[in-house]
């Protein structure tokens, strides 16, 4: 069994882990979107989506930029909130209902709704309609971001690649040091 992480969502992953496609960065060149073919996910029956990182594609280094379809029936991600990251989502096409803490709001064609770092509000974009809807999710990249998911108890840490339980209780700085150990002299 691989001990390595998986993700399946493009924009969950660390930059050298979300690489599922040979297109190389293109900087200063017009991304003609439309003929590109998004990466395909999936996990189980309710998460899935279509994702095609315009900004990777782009070379960007600083922001995020991907060009998000949830698939009619489909989640597009688990509940989450950013401590560090702040994330924008704009409506392109279709509709989805926008899950913003314990508020749903139906979203469509023009509609925005920014997420700031460090509030504590969690979100993910549900499709109950019969239409595919897009999106822009525009965000930094920060390689030190934390997600916390407060429905399945976890965070990802970006920086480590790793998956802990959520919340951690919280410990003592001086914890598991050896504070009296003397330091060992040399003569």
């Amino acid at each position: 069994m691989s001990t390595e992480p998986k993700y399946t969502r493009t924009d969950s992953a660390h930059p050298e882990t979300a690489r599922r496609d040979d297109r190389l960065p293109t900087p200063d060149v017009p991304i003609a979107s439309q003929t590109l073919r998004p990466i395909e996910w999936s996990e189980g029956a309710r998460f899935g989506g279509r994702e095609l990182p315009l900004s990777r594609m782009a070379g960007a280094r600083q922001v995020h930029v991907n060009l998000s379809v949830v698939p009619a029936g489909k989640q597009s991600c688990p509940l989450h909130y950013h401590l560090r990251e702040e994330e924008h989502f704009f409506v392109l096409e279709g509709r989805c209902v926008l899950r913003s803490g314990d508020a749903r709001h139906t979203v469509g064609p023009g509609d925005y709704v920014c997420f700031p770092a460090g509030t504590g509000v969690a979100h993910a974009f549900e499709n109950p309609f019969e239409a595919d809807c897009a999106l822009l999710a525009i965000g930094p990249a920060d390689p030190a971001e934390i997600a916390v998911y407060p429905e399945s108890g976890k965070a990802k840490l970006r920086a480590t690649g790793s998956i802990v339980p959520w919340p951690q209780p919280s410990l003592d700085y001086w914890a598991g040091e050896a504070v009296d150990a003397p330091v060992k002299r040399e003569s």
